[in-house]
């Protein structure tokens, strides 16, 4: 783009520059990803790019546009450089603060959203506990499509996260919804939450710590480590969750925890081996075990 300031640059060009630049350069889903910059810069749909292709920018929007292509070139991440994403078809902002919501974690919330509408079918308000909340992505989807049937309550160690949760929040106009700052290794956590719950879900940080160099640069190098990793064997916070389960949920309820590729066997045996007896396995849309359901007895 730098070779002749005077060009004038319809949005067809730049789709079309971009697109085979960001290839030359090795970018993931190249198309996609200078059209939902001219989304952002322009505010409009995609669709609206080819309505209005022959739309010329302005030095101001090259100038951003320019400086976004510069950030995905040094592998940030491109939900960052736009300041949001999309989950479960709601939008989030998203900050170096909180992990980027991924598609498979659509599956714990589906699965959360199954469990209550099947199991709980009185008025009473089912209480749905989110730990590792994050962007608040999991709690926010499942209270805005239950509505009043549930109360959810997000907790994280993070303030900052907590931070933009609040804000997700309140974008979405969901107001069934509480967000607090919390440890769940906290020997108080029980006092802080101030009650039992129906339902606990959880995508906590399960990357084994010796595992992080493997990882995509857009994820080591952009997203929290403390989301990613328990700087461990990726297993500490599913044997916290389930340690304290009886704890903070009542007889008959649920645990619902996202997994890691070949972690399934060792989650069911964390929590087997501490008296749970009913787990289910769900697949993801690549056949992965990514989500196990436990069920809550109290002995």
């Amino acid at each position: 783009m730098s070779q002749t300031e005077m060009k004038t640059w319809r949005i067809i060009d730049i789709i079309n520059w971009g697109t085979q630049y960001f290839k030359s350069k090795g970018i993931d889903e190249a198309r996609l990803t200078i059209e939902l910059m001219l989304c952002h810069i322009l505010n409009c749909r995609r669709v609206d790019l080819y309505v209005d292709f022959e739309r010329p920018l302005s030095k101001s929007e090259i100038e951003t546009l320019k400086e976004m292509i510069k950030r995905r070139l040094k592998k940030e991440p491109l939900q960052y450089i736009l300041g949001e994403t999309e989950f479960m078809g709601i939008k989030f902002k998203v900050t170096p603060d909180v992990l980027i919501p991924r598609p498979e974690t659509e599956i714990l919330v589906e699965k959360a959203i199954e469990t209550i509408n099947k199991n709980f079918t009185t008025s009473e308000v089912v209480k749905v506990l989110d730990i590792g909340t994050g962007s608040g992505n999991i709690a926010i989807s499942i209270a805005k499509f239950l509505g009043d049937k549930v109360f959810v309550t997000g907790i994280d160690l993070s303030e900052k996260a907590i931070e933009v949760a609040r804000e997700n929040s309140i974008s979405n106009d969901v107001k069934n919804i509480n967000f607090l700052i919390a440890d769940i290794f906290d020997d108080n956590l029980f006092d802080r939450l101030g009650g039992k719950f129906n339902i606990a879900v959880s995508n906590p940080p399960y990357i084994p710590g010796d595992e992080l160099d493997k990882l995509q640069e857009e994820v080591k190098n952009f997203e929290p480590l403390i989301a990613l990793t328990d700087g461990n064997d990726g297993l500490k916070f599913y044997r916290r969750i389930a340690d304290i389960g009886r704890d903070i949920i009542y007889d008959g309820g649920h645990i619902i925890v996202e997994m890691s590729y070949g972690q399934s066997e060792k989650v069911i045996d964390i929590f087997k081996s501490r008296g749970y007896e009913k787990i289910e396995i769900f697949k993801d849309y690549l056949g992965i075990e990514r989500v196990a359901k436990i069920k809550v007895n109290l002995k």
